[in-house]
């Protein structure tokens, strides 16, 4: 049974879910019409026709997993600038230390291209693909200090108000503003349009309040 497991695990990785869903219901097809079309059923080709449905099965939902769960991804962008670490000298350490970890982080775990925080008015912290331009927050970004709620442009190619992220990252193809607090946020840029997931939005959320239990245990 492990073995079949794992040959099952080794097709599911190299299919999207739909493709997964018409493989698995090919099979079923198949092995229920050679059920139907066989004179004499022995144990031994009982069982290994229940194995063969319960495996067409397994692959169906996984496929329909994979649907569920897998973003449709656009296509990735070749963006402008080049892939910097920089941040403010006078950020106490303890601050520093969270946000080159987390900024890190959100780099290598998300589809994630370039990162920017922002503090009261400043920009104290950039990595990823960054340009020599100084960012300054628009009406989207306000917005969601105002509200204290996350913004998410999937594809910022149909918003109306992308001018605001050239001195960010030109042409990048998604966007989410997290806030911090009333003075602070996250801004994140992605490789491709609708490239972040939810549950990337509910970790970096989560993570966003760490750093404003940070900011306010330093005073900053």
């Amino acid at each position: 049974m492990k073995e079949i497991l794992n040959s099952i695990y080794d097709i599911c990785m190299n299919f999207d879910g739909k493709t997964l869903i018409i493989i698995g219901s090919i099979l079923f097809f198949f092995q229920l019409g050679n059920f139907i079309s066989i004179d004499s059923i022995t144990p031994s080709l009982e069982r290994a026709q229940v194995l063969s449905a319960v495996s067409s099965v397994i692959i169906i939902l996984i496929g329909f997993l994979f649907k569920r769960f897998s973003p449709n991804f656009g296509n990735k962008v070749e963006l402008q600038g080049e892939n910097k670490f920089i941040f403010e000298p006078d950020i106490p350490r303890d601050i520093l230390d969270e946000l080159a970890w987390g900024s890190e982080a959100i780099l290598t775990s998300t589809a994630a291209a370039t990162v920017l925080i922002h503090n009261d008015g400043k920009n104290i912290l950039r990595r990823g693909i960054t340009t020599n331009d100084i960012f300054k927050p628009g009406e989207t970004c306000l917005r969601s200090l105002r509200e204290m709620k996350l913004i998410s442009l999937a594809n910022t190619k149909f918003y109306p108000g992308r001018d605001e992220f050239f001195s960010f990252c030109p042409s990048v193809p998604s966007i989410l503003i997290i806030p911090i607090n009333r003075k602070s946020f996250i801004l994140i840029g992605g490789w491709s349009s609708r490239c972040f997931t939810k549950s990337d939005e509910k970790w970096i959320n989560n993570w966003s309040k760490k750093v404003n239990n940070i900011f306010l245990k330093n005073s900053f």
